[in-house]
């Protein structure tokens, strides 16, 4: 069966206060590309690229897996409880090639139960950022913008402000939320500890394990966005050449 078509999203529109504190990032990445389409066939054969090496957008992918995380265990306060989709958590827990699946099921459409239902407004939020990532910048033809080193850094940035400035002062970005997690469908006790099998190999092999929750479970939708918001400009671009 022929591997489906993968879609590289169009260059995302930068937010008006944006474009005027950086109207250099705008000019360097106007919004206004058309999609691209790639077979992910191609992309899973040819392995003349030279292999795989640490790149920026990486980095900023790792924003992604945050706010992915806290999105997946927050549970509001005074709500119904809701589990969490097990399959969704197993793939965020699982290997590199778990969570490129994830990722790409991620940017085509949301399970019902990923999230806490209160925060159903951050799903779009979720599978615009999934969509930049599900085909490394390699695959972009040179000629493109999105080619460059630091587009996704800038994209990310563009639509988590985007976001925040469409849904500030709404319920649900301001909504106290509980300092226990959401736990797992069908796991007990499991209070969302994010534990690979590597991980629990080594737990077993340690003594006094402690096990420590993360750090943003209780924060606010507001506040945790503008906290991955900061995460994505830690690299100054300005005065960066496109390549």
């Amino acid at each position: 069966m022929p591997a489906a078509l993968a879609f590289i999203p169009r260059i995302p529109n930068s937010p008006d206060d944006y474009a005027k504190a950086h109207p250099d990032r705008v000019q360097s990445f106007p919004g206004s590309e058309n999609e691209i389409i790639i077979n992910p066939k191609l992309v899973v054969d040819n392995e003349s690229h030279g292999g795989w090496r640490h790149e920026l957008e990486h980095d900023t992918e790792s924003v992604f897996w945050l706010l992915l995380y806290w999105a997946m265990v927050v549970q509001p306060k005074d709500r119904l409880k809701e589990m969490i989709h097990t399959e969704s958590w197993n793939a965020l827990n699982g290997n590199h090639e778990d969570r490129h699946w994830f990722i790409k099921k991620l940017s085509e459409t949301t399970p019902s139960n990923l999230i806490h239902s209160s925060y159903k407004p951050l799903q779009p939020l979720i599978r615009d950022l999934a969509a930049l990532l599900v085909i490394d910048r390699h695959w972009v033809p040179a000629s493109d913008l999105r080619k460059n080193r630091y587009y996704i850094t800038e994209a990310f940035q563009r639509l988590i402000l985007q976001f925040i400035i469409d849904n500030r002062g709404k319920e649900f970005m301001n909504h106290r939320v509980e300092t226990v997690f959401r736990k797992v469908d069908g796991t007990q006790a499991s209070n969302a500890w994010s534990s690979t099998s590597i991980q629990s190999f080594d737990a077993a092999n340690r003594e006094g394990d402690i096990r420590v929750g993360c750090v943003c479970g209780p924060m606010n939708s507001c506040p945790f966005l503008l906290l991955c918001l900061q995460g994505t400009d830690d690299v100054e671009m300005d005065d960066i050449p496109n390549e």
